[in-house]
């Protein structure tokens, strides 16, 4: 009996094979995985045209940004309405994005303060910055009406004090991105542009920190 339904069966299997390896649908469905695309965040400032007041120190250390924990992770994050994000698994960053975002920062100042030099944590014992940059995100991404924001504030710290020479809260808006579902790049390319306005006013707070002494 066993061997009898065995044979009536093999035809069954065979032709399911056959129609499978032939992008058949008549027994198996092959469906195609999503390819993830990775982004990364670049720096878009400029050197200064005109010639600026130098600043007042020559060694400025940029800190590693803090984030929050829901966008610390490897995907992009989106917000979606109040209280409700949407992580995309096949969208992600090339690099952790605490480190993305310190490495822009970073690049940025390094553009907008062309007298100073400008290095990023952790740095040798022996090195001293004259000013620590220290940057604390609450929002930063797209939301629910297509802006993208950054929110939070950012302290400048002298070397070896944690009494700051300034803090200040930062609140910056792009878009909104055209479409009713833009292209995740276009969100990722308007924080870049975000993390350089941020830069551009972390630039002039420095300008305006009188020279030691």
């Amino acid at each position: 009996m066993r061997q009898r339904l065995g044979r009536r069966l093999a035809p069954v299997a065979i032709a399911c094979a056959w129609l499978a390896l032939a992008g058949g649908t008549g027994c198996v469905t092959l469906k195609r995985t999503p390819e993830a695309r990775f982004f990364v965040l670049r720096p878009l400032a400029e050197p200064p045209a005109a010639p600026q007041p130098p600043a007042a120190f020559r060694l400025v250390g940029m800190l590693l940004v803090r984030i929050p924990g829901y966008l610390d992770r490897a995907q992009l994050v989106t917000w979606t309405r109040p209280g409700e994000l949407r992580v995309d698994e096949f969208l992600r960053w090339a690099e952790p994005l605490d480190a993305a975002i310190t490495r822009t920062l970073a690049e940025n100042l390094d553009l907008l303060l062309p007298e100073s030099h400008v290095i990023r944590a952790p740095w040798a014992a022996g090195v001293k910055p004259r000013c620590r940059v220290r940057v604390g995100l609450t929002q930063f991404g797209p939301q629910a009406d297509r802006e993208v924001r950054l929110e939070g504030r950012y302290v400048l710290l002298p070397a070896g004090d944690e009494r700051p020479f300034a803090v200040k809260p930062v609140s910056l808006r792009r878009g909104p991105l055209a479409g009713p579902s833009p292209d995740p790049g276009l969100g990722v390319e308007a924080m870049s542009e975000l993390l350089r306005d941020l830069a551009r006013e972390i630039a002039g707070a420095i300008r305006e920190i009188p020279a030691e002494g």
